[in-house]
């Protein structure tokens, strides 16, 4: 049996996860994992319980939640052999989508055993408040400042719906500050910046078409856009794939570092979590890969 462990938020999601980990612990012993079941209790306690697995020889840990349990397991295992299983939990669980895995935490546990270790990139988000690892994209903007204002109890009792309904309310409230980028020898300003590892967003809307997981680089998202009817139009665009041929949206790919200033009225999210309080970030990508088990 292959050393294992199951990391798992207990809230994550519209219901709670840990009725279903005794079956999941039963169906990756059938995949020959030999997994104990660990909850986490606080925000990053993830990346102890991770840390503590590789260190003690597991060959894979699973993390079992929304996208911010899997980052925060992912940040355990940088510099290590061990690899990352991904069991969707969350609301939108926009990793797994973009590796395309099955979205039923079953299924990925009954296919466990036959999943490659592939490489994926990390992303590293260098602020004064600290550094922290990201695997999908770092935003600022309007949706940073939604998911800093939003309700938690709106997500868990209707989910995306809930996301969706704030949403409207912060379209109609935001101010637009224009933010300050500066990357690839480059500067430019845009009301919403968004530094993607991978091509989806929000679930399965492709905002970076080209962005690779495994490239070494950054995609780069622009969006110019100031008045309500032109983010209103951005947004109707991205969920058809059409937002690629807008005048005020450029994408670009970035190979170093990405400078962002803030400027008041703003803020960050990594990963789908608001990160607030800052007001410059350095984004690169890490020069290690993370292993993560994937078709």
């Amino acid at each position: 049996m292959r050393p294992a462990s199951l990391i798992y938020n207990p809230a994550a999601g519209r219901h709670k996860l840990a009725a279903r980990v005794p079956a999941l612990l039963e169906v990756l012993g059938a995949s020959g994992f030999a997994a104990q079941a660990l909850p986490t209790s606080a925000p990053g306690h993830a990346t102890l319980l991770a840390r503590e697995r590789t260190a003690a020889g597991d060959e894979v840990v699973f993390a079992f939640g929304g996208d911010g349990t899997v980052r925060e397991a992912a940040a355990g295992l940088l510099d290590s052999s061990t690899a990352l299983g991904i069991l969707p939990g969350g609301t939108t669980n926009v990793l797994a989508r973009a590796l395309r895995l099955p979205l039923d935490p079953l299924a990925v546990a009954r296919a466990a055993g036959g999943l490659r270790k592939v490489p994926l990139d990390v992303g590293l988000c260098a602020s004064p408040e600290g550094n922290r690892p990201f695997l999908m994209m770092v935003s600022c903007g309007l949706d940073a400042w939604l998911l800093e204002t939003l309700d938690p109890r709106w997500k868990r009792t209707l989910g995306r719906i809930g996301i969706g309904l704030q949403g409207l309310a912060a379209w109609w409230r935001y101010g637009y500050p224009e933010i300050e980028i500066e990357a690839g020898g480059q500067r430019f300003t845009a009301s919403l910046v968004a530094a993607c590892n991978i091509h989806l967003y929000g679930g399965s809307y492709r905002i970076a078409p080209a962005a690779r997981s495994d490239d070494g680089r950054l995609e780069l998202v622009l969006f110019h856009g100031k008045t309500r009817a032109a983010t209103l139009a951005f947004a109707l665009a991205l969920t058809l794939g059409k937002h690629v041929t807008r005048r005020d949206v450029r994408i670009l790919p970035i190979d170093g570092e990405i400078r962002i200033k803030l400027p008041a009225g703003t803020c960050a999210q990594i990963d789908g979590d608001a990160f607030g309080g800052c007001r410059e970030l350095t984004l690169s990508i890490a020069p290690e890969k993370l292993q993560v088990l994937a078709p």
